[in-house]
């Protein structure tokens, strides 16, 4: 029941309705709604605190965690983020969708079963309505099933599933490649000029979740990271 629990304010914070500071409800809120203890109801919260989700103060009541957005998207490259910065108005269209068996995509995502079922995305991200990037993902049915009637277009495939599973696993690729024919005219560039790839495959515990490629014009974009734990 707690994991129900985790999950219902878990989406409600990823998906923006509880902002950093919201306050969210009282514990006996969720003791009557979910017909539950104050126990399982404190170990949601506690789960979520743990995460850097939400912030727990003795007498002061439970609210959204200001450091929320980021760490929300940590190993995760925002697209949007990057489309909205350069002033243009960013949009998600979802080009295709096929359901198909792991076997199909064992070489690329080996962490699948051949037969577990997959939802397979075809996708664009979207600056005044033209492709920047471009994306494959692969979501694994068994781990989020609902996602076969999901309107991704409505909401993100990322913001989607980080509400209904906790990232607790991320493995991310960067790699090279030239774009392929129908890859320049998505991204209207050259073909066989030089594309960035962005390969990450996601856990939630033992439970692979979702392998998503992005496809980038090299020459419009960089990656750049930065460490510096000394910085006060």
């Amino acid at each position: 029941m707690f994991k129900q629990i985790e999950r219902a304010i878990r989406s409600e914070i990823m998906s923006g309705r509880w902002p950093p500071g919201h306050r969210i409800p009282p514990e006996f809120t969720f003791m009557d709604a979910y017909s539950t203890t104050r126990a399982t109801v404190s170990k949601a919260l506690s789960k979520l605190s743990e995460a850097g989700l939400l912030d727990r103060k003795r007498r002061q009541g439970t609210t959204v965690a200001r450091s929320t957005e980021t760490h929300a998207v940590i190993g995760f490259l925002d697209v949007r983020q990057e489309v909205e910065a350069r002033g243009r108005t960013y949009t998600y269209k979802v080009r295709k969708t096929l359901k198909l068996k792991g076997e199909s995509v064992l070489d690329m995502w080996p962490a699948i079963a051949s037969d577990t079922p997959l939802l397979k995305l075809q996708a664009a991200h979207c600056g005044f309505g033209k492709a920047e990037v471009l994306e494959e993902r692969y979501i694994n049915l068994d781990a989020a099933p609902e996602a076969i009637t999901t309107d991704f277009e409505a909401e993100m495939p990322n913001i989607w599933l980080l509400a209904r599973l906790p990232c607790t696993r991320l493995r991310h690729t960067i790699r090279a490649t030239v774009a392929s024919a129908q890859e320049a005219e998505l991204l209207d560039v050259a073909e066989g000029s030089a594309l960035l790839i962005s390969l990450r495959q996601t856990w939630a515990e033992d439970l692979p979740v979702t392998s998503v490629k992005l496809i980038y014009p090299a020459e419009q974009n960089e990656f750049v990271g930065e460490f510096n734990p000394l910085q006060p």
